[in-house]
This record gives C-alpha cells, structure tokens and sequence, in this order.
C-alpha cells in the first residue's frame, strides 16, 4: 500500500507542476500584453490563451488539492464518533464523490474526442481546442485515482480498525 501511495503522490505533484508552469505561463502572457498595450501593440490572441491554459492551471491543480485534503471539509458531527465509524462515513462520501468525478471524467473525454473530430479550434489563433480538454479531463481522472486510493485506505481503517500505510 506505501508503494503505490508513493507512485500516487509522485505522479500527483508531478501534474501538478504542470499546472504551476500554465500559471507561470498565464503571468507572462499577462503581463507581457499590458506592457505591449502601452505600445498599441499587445499580444495577439491573449484571451484564448489564457482560457486555454487557466483550464489547465485548475484541472492539473485540482488533484494535488484533493490529495492533500486542501478542500473545505465539514465534520462536526462526524468527529465525535469513534474511528471505525469515522472511516466508514469517509467511505461512503468518497465513493459517492468517485461515481460523480468518473461521470465527469468520462464525459470530459468523450467531449474531447468530439471536438477533435469536429477540429474545433480557438477564433483567432486556430489553436486546436481538444488537447486543453483532454487534458481537463485527465485532471479529473487524476482526482479520481486520488479518491481511490483513498477510499481504499478508509475501507481498510473499517476492516482492521488502524490507518493504512
């Protein structure tokens, strides 16, 4: 279980990172087009590539989010309960929260293969809009594995009654 736990969180920073390069990215883009403006002449297509790489910011930092529990959790009531019953709760929301991010998952990328075979592309750049959405949707397939794992590590805590790891 540590292995994969260690896989898990390595492949999961390093999507991560890649989100943090589209947000580097998005700050130079910005603020290269408001030094240009000043020029009248500022970066062609800016909103289209901002679009573009603010959707890959969130999807490939929406996952490191999960697994680090950086989220809003509420458990007043929960928290008085004892750790068994704690893990079973915890199972049942993840696996509530998994069926919704494998439906979202699934969707996202049956809606990437449409708009690859239409050749959808952005207004002004003709930037093709699939890959963006692919990898949206690897985002949230990535947010996926994240709650699997941890899901498998409450049903352990039901079963034995002890953390997993």
């Amino acid at each position: 279980m540590a292995l994969i736990e260690k896989v898990v969180r390595s492949l999961i920073w390093r999507t991560a990172q890649f989100g943090q390069l589209a947000l580097a990215a998005v700050m130079v883009l910005i603020v290269a087009n408001v030094f240009l403006r000043i020029r009248w002449n500022p970066v062609p297509g800016t909103v289209e590539m901002t679009e573009i790489l603010g959707s890959m910011l969130l999807a490939l930092g929406v996952a490191y989010c999960t697994l680090v529990k950086g989220h809003i959790f509420v458990s007043v009531l929960v928290d008085k309960f004892p750790p068994r019953i704690q893990a079973l709760v915890d199972s049942l929301t993840t696996t509530i929260a998994l069926f919704f991010v494998y439906a979202l998952a699934r969707e996202t990328f049956i809606f990437a293969a449409r708009m690859a075979a239409r050749g959808y592309a952005t207004a002004h750049l003709l930037l093709p809009v699939a890959p963006s959405i692919y990898i949206v949707a690897f985002g949230f397939a990535m947010v996926g594995v994240v709650l699997l794992l941890d899901l498998v590590k409450s049903l352990i805590k039901v079963v034995k009654g002890v953390e997993a790891g």
